[in-house]
């Protein structure tokens, strides 16, 4: 039985602030190649991102929310420690309270990790319908140059094993033990790194290497085969870092590569970037998805594109629709000051 995507889309908050902001204000800007970042305005938060971009997926098919069998929401920045936030967006969207539902909210590999357990929901149940939303905004301290990449938005993808539009090829998966880079303890309102750029390169690239080395030996493919490939972005540098060592070209990155203006979208970065690589992409187009996770770990995934049907809204509207703020009001937005 064939599974994928049948349906999809992306949110984009209309927020943006450009790279030169921050360098007035600090006199540098610590993400390399991100010329501009989104930010959710005050009446945002993944939550409202997860509602809004779930039901546009639907609407892409179309399929009627009542038919969804299972969901599952990802984030690394949810609104509460311990609640059923899924839960939330299942019931404001009008999917059954029957729908088994979960959150996945410790990694920014959680987007590809609520993607899998969607898809293995439709492979066991064929009459089964799966919708995942990945929303992020992730938060930082404004003293700490992690925070300098941190943007904001959403992608949705609507998962069953009929009226494709990208079938799933297969799936790899690595994971390991680095401990220190991004992490945050559970009283901690924001995210740490030790900031040794070495060690955190080096269990990125070992986990999404091995990740997306295990998948094509999986499936006896090569780099060349594939016309598009994503990659997770906490900068617009990285990715292409990750797919020069698998192989992958520059070509095959750039309908992806969403970092550019929007910044590291943690948990929903890979999911936004799919979303942008399926607006582009033809019939016969074969796309790798790899995330990233630290701590670590790393999914990968294959899709065959086999239609040429489009989400109405689409990752480049999104990304064109904005409104730029200056560093004073970032601050008040990212409620550092009133």
């Amino acid at each position: 039985m064939a599974i994928g995507i049948s349906g999809y889309s992306a949110y984009i908050p209309r927020f943006r602030i450009k790279k030169e902001d921050y360098a007035k204000a600090w006199g540098l800007f610590s993400a390399a190649g991100v010329a501009e970042k989104s930010v959710m305005g005050f009446d945002e938060d993944v939550l409202t991102a997860a509602a809004k971009v779930t039901k546009r997926a639907l609407e892409s098919v179309p399929t009627a929310p009542e038919k969804v069998t299972r969901f599952a929401f990802a984030s690394t920045s949810p609104p509460y420690v311990e609640k059923l936030l899924s839960g939330t967006v299942l019931y404001s969207v009008g999917i059954p309270n029957t729908a088994f539902c979960s959150d996945h909210t410790t990694s920014t590999r959680a987007g590809t990790e609520a993607m899998i357990v969607g898809f293995e929901h439709v492979m066991s149940n064929p009459s089964g319908r799966a919708v995942v939303a990945a929303a992020d905004a992730p938060i930082a301290s404004m003293w700490d140059s992690i925070e300098h990449a941190l943007g904001a938005g959403a992608a949705a993808f609507v998962l069953s094993g009929d009226n494709l539009i990208a079938e799933l090829e297969g799936h790899a998966s690595y994971a390991s033990e680095y401990f220190g880079e991004r992490f945050r303890p559970r009283e901690a309102p924001y995210l740490h790194d030790l900031n040794v750029k070495k060690f955190a390169e080096g269990s990125l690239l070992t986990n999404t290497t091995r990740a997306g080395s295990a998948l094509l030996k999986k499936l006896n493919r090569k780099p060349e085969e594939y016309q598009h490939v994503v990659i997770q972005q906490p900068d617009a540098r990285v990715p292409a870092t990750v797919a020069a060592r698998l192989n992958f070209t520059d070509a095959q990155l750039a309908s992806s590569l969403v970092s550019k203006s929007l910044g590291d979208l943690g948990a929903a970065s890979v999911p936004v970037a799919l979303a942008s690589a399926l607006d582009t992409a033809k019939v016969g187009d074969k796309i790798m998805v790899i995330s990233y996770g630290s701590g670590a770990g790393s999914d990968a995934m294959s899709f065959k594109v086999v239609s040429d049907r489009k989400t109405q809204v689409r990752v480049q509207t999104e990304m064109d629709r904005k409104e730029y703020i200056d560093y004073v009001k970032y601050l008040k937005l990212k409620g550092a000051i009133v």
